[in-house]
């Protein structure tokens, strides 16, 4: 620890816990809180089913919003002074009325019956169900890019608590409305989409509120160089957000696949309510891109926060075989998803394969976030690739040999997440080989620490 670099900045096991936890906690919430709507949306007229048609509405959502996937990383490498936080300001403010714009236009009624009928392979009321979702969601899909920016002045200032607290607000009202509403018989999907919105711009104005005076300390000139215009940090962004896309793209053909098999909307019900699980610890562990930037390696041989990943990954599926226990996975399942006896049993199942997808997530989170830090999306976005194109393929061969219905979804996942793993390691292996000029090398006058300045 240097006379310039507070000791947060220095990496430590305790360091690198209380700098990702809130940001585990903070990516987990958010889909977290969809099981707790989905209580409200599976009581609706329609049952699980409602609650399916729902989740494909999101799907949908998400799929556009991803192309504001990249910009908070892209925000902790180029908002570091003053100028640069201001033009990350206007792309993530582009961003957000090119996803407004786009989601409108798919709610529109033809649009709509092409993917959601055609594509997705669902009819009647359950698509009408998952395009107005889509529409209504669309406040809540504004209020998660505004936040942006303050997350990445909490991020980039190692305060990620005060970023967590106000995602805290925002599960704790969610906890809250969600009985209300279910006790109240304010059910199904339009009174989930209320139930959803109303926290998000809750912890969205905490956020900012708190990132406000880390904004008036931003310095005018950042010592590390970074200068770059509002075209280059968009171009940066691009990448990332398209290998977010790819993600969300995965997902809309696995729901579409799973759709297809015997007893198709049973076992996407299914899917859909166990993944509603993985899906807050899969996220959280991809936080591992942050601390990777937030504690760069110092050379070759720092496998610090390598390890930190491996560990953060096998605490997170530990958590997850919690569900496991049957008396504990029947009440989830059953008596709070409404699954049968029978289905929440084939629920359980996927737990066990989630297991090995949680530590690949978590090691993948930490290899992306080192590409970035090294000015090197590219290997993120071949990465992203590889996860679509062997996720499709091993969906393909698994529907072909007639693999059971629910188990497809988190085989594919599971086999994607280790080739992208070992795809963005081998492209960063390769730019070690060859010398890569951007490697951080410490905190020494040739290669300063993107901290110092602080």
């Amino acid at each position: 620890m240097t006379a310039t670099q507070p000791d947060r900045f220095s990496f430590s096991a305790w360091n690198a816990t209380r700098f990702f936890v809130p940001l585990f906690l903070q990516a987990a919430s958010q889909s977290l809180t969809y099981p707790l709507v989905g209580v409200v949306v599976a009581h609706g007229l329609h049952g699980p089913a409602e609650f399916s048609a729902f989740s494909q509405g999101f799907m949908i959502m998400f799929l556009i919003g991803t192309l504001g996937f990249g910009l908070v990383t892209t925000g902790m490498v180029y908002a570091k002074d003053r100028l640069g936080y201001l033009r990350f300001q206007k792309v993530n403010s582009l961003v957000i009325l090119i996803v407004s714009a786009i989601q409108l236009l798919l709610a529109l009624p033809l649009p709509a019956q092409i993917v959601f009928g055609r594509l997705v392979g669902i009819e009647g009321v359950q698509l009408e169900v998952a395009r107005w979702s889509m529409l209504f969601g669309l406040p809540a899909q504004i209020g998660f890019l505004i936040r942006n920016g303050a997350q990445v002045l909490l991020y980039n200032a190692h305060v990620t608590g005060l970023a967590n607290s106000a995602t805290i607000l925002r599960i704790i009202l969610t906890a809250i409305l969600a009985p209300i509403f279910y006790a109240c018989g304010l059910v199904g999907w339009t009174w989930g989409c209320l139930c959803l919105t109303i926290p998000v711009f809750l912890e969205s104005g905490a956020m900012i509120w708190f990132a406000r005076p880390y904004a008036e300390r931003l310095p005018r000139i950042d010592r590390s160089g970074e200068r770059a215009s509002v075209l280059e940090i968009f171009l940066f962004n691009i990448p990332l957000s398209l290998g977010g896309f790819l993600l969300s793209l995965s997902v809309f053909m696995l729901n579409a696949i799973i759709n297809r098999v015997e007893d198709g909307p049973a076992m996407l019900a299914i899917h859909l309510i166990a993944i509603g699980l993985i899906n807050p610890l899969s996220f959280g562990a991809l936080r591992n891109q942050a601390v990777a930037i937030g504690f760069p390696q110092r050379d070759l041989s720092d496998q610090r926060t390598f390890l930190f990943a491996l560990a953060s990954g096998v605490v997170l599926a530990l958590l997850l075989l919690l569900l496991t226990i049957p008396a504990v996975g029947h009440w989830y399942f059953c008596s709070i998803q409404n699954l049968s006896e029978a289905h929440g049993a084939l629920a359980r199942q996927i737990l066990w394969w989630a297991v090995p997808f949680l530590i690949f997530q978590a090691l993948r989170g930490h290899a992306e976030g080192l590409a970035a830090y090294r000015h090197r999306p590219n290997a993120v976005l071949a990465g992203q690739a590889v996860f679509f194109g062997v996720l499709v393929v091993v969906l393909i061969a698994l529907f072909h040999f007639g693999f059971p219905g629910h188990l497809m979804g988190i085989v594919a996942l599971l086999c994607a997440s280790v080739a992208t793993f070992l795809t963005i390691r081998l492209g960063l292996a390769l730019a070690w080989i060859e010398n890569d000029p951007d490697f951080p090398k410490g905190n020494d006058a040739n290669h300063p620490s993107p901290w110092h300045h602080r």
